[in-house]
């Protein structure tokens, strides 16, 4: 029964007539039968919604089958009268739930037969068609269904790989495809899948980010006891993940120790398993460049990718050569090379990828203090289309060179504030008050607690330029509105803190009152 199970589970939704089955056996009879009588022999077994069918049937029609399947599980039969067709259908099935032996006969005859606690409903298998999607959590509910019936069966482990590719298939299931292929390796360590599932789970674990994960997958197969066609391309995974997990470290050191290990473990690679093939050789070089970049080591990594280069058909134009040597760039603090990196390597992709190399352009000439280039890297982002992820970058020019921000529209509340409360931090205090003003007028529409900053931040603002009847007006109104306690006594505070720098102790007292 299992063989049936595990060849079958893929066409769950197709005729029964393509299934290729051991122990069970569907398909279509002639719609009449000259040599032989019809038969059957049916029992069904097991409690109420958990039956199991045992049947063979000879070239029965449908109908006769079905009212007798009916008869032996107290169910009513639906929706014969409506079928165009009674066609002749062959079966046999052990031990099979009632639900799926079922469908599977209808299948084989182009009919939708489903089970509930009263009836079997009979039915044209009419378009729409399950789609991709649907066919495929199908097949994963039946392999897991029988994998929990027959773990220890021969096809188990190949039940469980597929199971596995169709986690991969489906998006955003990363994370459920690399457990599904680590759950090959840990129940069936001796199968001869067990290295590809190794690949496999560290690929998704990537693609999911997790890299100490994929890091631990790929050292597993690397150092897997018996032979397999994965040991070189194991190896150059395991470096490229240490490079992954440098990168996202904040510790310098954790950062620098990966980065070496990567250096490393290809170092082993390049001695134990040479290769002369020009791909393989180029991401040789784009891992050990990355890695030099992440331990400091800027001159060898632009020296790697030079040698990357040599193995590419696109040369510099290579859209990986051009973001390693823009990340070597900046690891170098060369801010003005990373800008013109970045930039180049933004015209070589599309969509995030491209917005992402504007914004660390952007960012990389700010911190070179080239805030003009900033703005002109933000300006050609808002021609392209991606202006709001460039516009907190163009701001940041903006302020720094002392001049008002062009594209606040593209801003959010909380960046308006952070801005005004940046612009009186550095004594710009009429500017900050002006922006600060804007967001007040409006204040209602924001949540309390960005509200009560807001009101304290500018209240700080007005005080300092003098204008402390003003802030008194800020304080007070922001104070009526604030439902909690505690909030707004750190205003009364503020009130009684400004009162005092003043000079006038009466109101500072009132305010510690709860008065304004």
């Amino acid at each position: 029964m299992i063989g049936a199970r595990f060849s079958a589970l893929l066409l769950l939704a197709l005729p029964a007539a393509a299934w290729s089955t051991t122990q069970a056996e569907l398909e279509p009879g002639p719609e009449t039968s000259a040599d032989s009588a019809p038969r059957a022999d049916v029992r069904v077994s097991g409690r109420a919604g958990r039956e199991k069918l045992d049947i063979t049937a000879r070239r029965m029609q449908i109908d006769a089958l079905v009212q007798r399947i009916a008869r032996e599980c107290n169910r009513e039969v639906v929706g014969l009268e409506l079928l165009s067709r009674n066609p002749v259908v062959t079966a046999k099935l052990e031990d099979e739930e009632l639900r799926d032996a079922m469908r599977y006969i209808g299948g084989s005859v182009g009919l939708r037969i489903t089970v509930t606690t009263s009836q079997i409903k009979v039915e044209e298998d009419l378009a729409p068609y399950p789609n991709r999607t649907d066919l495929y959590a199908r097949a994963a509910t039946g392999y897991f269904r029988a994998l929990v019936d027959h773990p220890d069966s021969t096809l188990a482990p190949g039940a469980t790989w597929n199971r596995a590719r169709i986690e991969q298939s489906m998006p955003g299931r990363e994370l459920e495809a690399a457990r599904a292929f680590d759950e090959l390796t840990q129940r069936y360590p001796e199968s001869d899948l067990v290295p590809d599932a190794l690949l496999e789970a560290g690929r998704m674990f990537g693609e999911a980010n997790a890299w100490e994960e994929a890091t631990a997958r790929f050292d597993t197969l690397a150092g897997y006891p018996t032979y397999h066609d994965f040991s070189a391309t194991a190896r150059r995974l395991l470096a490229d993940a240490h490079t992954r997990v440098a990168d996202a470290a904040r510790n310098p050191l954790v950062r620098e120790e990966n980065a070496r290990r990567a250096l490393s473990v290809l170092d082993a690679l390049d001695d134990v398993e040479p290769t002369q093939d020009p791909e393989e050789r180029r991401l040789r070089y784009l891992v050990r460049s990355r890695a030099h970049s992440l331990a400091n080591q800027p001159v060898e990594a632009l020296r790697a990718l030079d040698l990357a280069a040599s193995y590419s058909d696109r040369r510099v134009a290579d859209p990986e050569i051009a973001e390693l040597r823009a990340l070597a760039f900046e690891r170098a603090d060369r801010p003005a090379e990373a800008v013109r990196a970045w930039l180049y390597y933004g015209s070589l992709v599309e969509g995030d990828e491209r917005v992402d190399a504007f914004r660390r352009a952007a960012s990389a000439a700010n911190e070179g203090r080239e805030h003009l280039a900033a703005i002109a890297i933000a300006k050609t982002a808002a021609n392209q289309g991606f202006g709001d992820d460039l516009a907190p970058h163009g701001d940041d020019a903006w302020t720094a060179l002392d001049l008002d921000a062009t594209r606040l529209d593209l801003f959010g509340d909380a960046d308006r504030i952070e801005r005004a409360e940046r612009l009186f931090q550095t004594g710009l205090v009429d500017e900050a008050i002006e922006a600060f003003r804007v967001v007040f007028d409006r204040r209602l529409t924001l949540p309390r607690d960005l509200r009560a900053r807001l009101g304290r931040s500018y209240a700080r603002a007005l005080a300092d330029a003098d204008r402390l009847d003003e802030a008194v007006v800020v304080l007070r109104k922001t104070a009526s509105e604030i439902e909690v306690a505690a909030t707004r006594r750190e205003i009364y505070l503020l009130a009684a803190g400004l009162f005092e720098a003043a000079g006038d102790l009466e109101r500072a007292i009132e305010a510690l009152e709860g008065r304004l």
